[in-house]
């Protein structure tokens, strides 16, 4: 029991956190019992220690406000007519489009896939094809549905992702991920350039990307559906969560500023 104990200090002074203290005395419990058949992790020293690092430094969401989706939507709104796009611009604007319509991780939005799309003539629905970060025995993650937006043909994801298919078709070979390279040879990309597209829209529409990350768009989205008063199992079912806990703790922020994608496209 010391040793564990005597590791978990260690950790502690390396200056990790709360959450990965626990994550590690989580691996620790799972593999190790005490002599009386206590889990390790369980043991009453053990969570003492636990509860005071919690009291001490207690795990704090990312960020304490999130950026008002208003002037990223009036950048995107500008960005037309879509005929005259050129195709790296159609990209980064279809791929802001479906992150806040969809609420979804850089993950998820990565691996869509046009082999498990369907069209329904206004709305594109994608079933996820692997696991996200949510799956999990029993749980099956819902499809990402891209409605279109008939009040606004400006910020329509459903009429500038059918524009983005169009023109990618010819430049797809065998390739079936959704978001393709702009550039030769059109090769589908990784999370990591996705998320770049993501902050290049951010910042070209005067979000201070220094402090808020790609996946703040989550957050932004969810907040202004909310604060739109669209009903809390419509956002908990669009972005993927299984209960409020995790949107009230990391994601509702508050923001200047009926469906969950026309509360977030509504530019006031």
């Amino acid at each position: 029991m010391t040793t564990v104990l005597d590791f978990l200090v260690r950790l502690h002074e390396q200056g990790l956190t709360y959450t990965t203290l626990n994550t590690a005395r989580s691996a620790i419990s799972a593999l190790t019992v005490s002599t009386d058949r206590t889990p390790v992790g369980s043991h009453p020293i053990v969570s003492r220690f636990m509860k005071g690092i919690y009291k001490c430094t207690p795990p704090m969401p990312r960020y304490q406000s999130t950026w008002d989706v208003q002037p990223v939507l009036s950048y995107l709104s500008g960005l037309s007519p879509m005929e005259k796009l050129d195709l790296k611009t159609l990209t980064l604007k279809v791929t802001m489009l479906v992150a806040l319509v969809s609420a979804q991780r850089s993950q998820t939005l990565h691996m869509l896939n046009i082999n498990f799309m369907k069209d329904t003539s206004s709305c594109f629905e994608f079933v996820l094809p692997a696991h996200i970060k949510q799956s999990r025995p029993g749980y099956r993650p819902q499809p990402v549905m891209l409605h279109a937006y008939p009040h606004d043909k400006s910020l329509c994801v459903y009429s500038y992702l059918t524009e983005y298919l169009k023109r990618t078709q010819p430049l797809r070979g065998k390739e079936t991920q959704l978001f393709l390279s702009f550039t030769r040879p059109h090769k589908a990309i990784s999370k990591e350039t996705l998320s770049r597209w993501i902050r290049t829209v951010m910042s070209s529409a005067g979000i201070d990307v220094a402090s808020f990350k790609p996946h703040s768009t989550r957050s932004a989205s969810t907040s202004k559906a909310k604060a739109a008063c669209i009903p809390m199992d419509e956002i908990l079912r669009t972005a993927g969560w299984s209960s409020s806990r995790s949107f009230d703790r990391f994601y509702d922020k508050p923001v200047q500023s009926t469906t969950f994608a026309s509360a977030v496209l509504h530019i006031e």
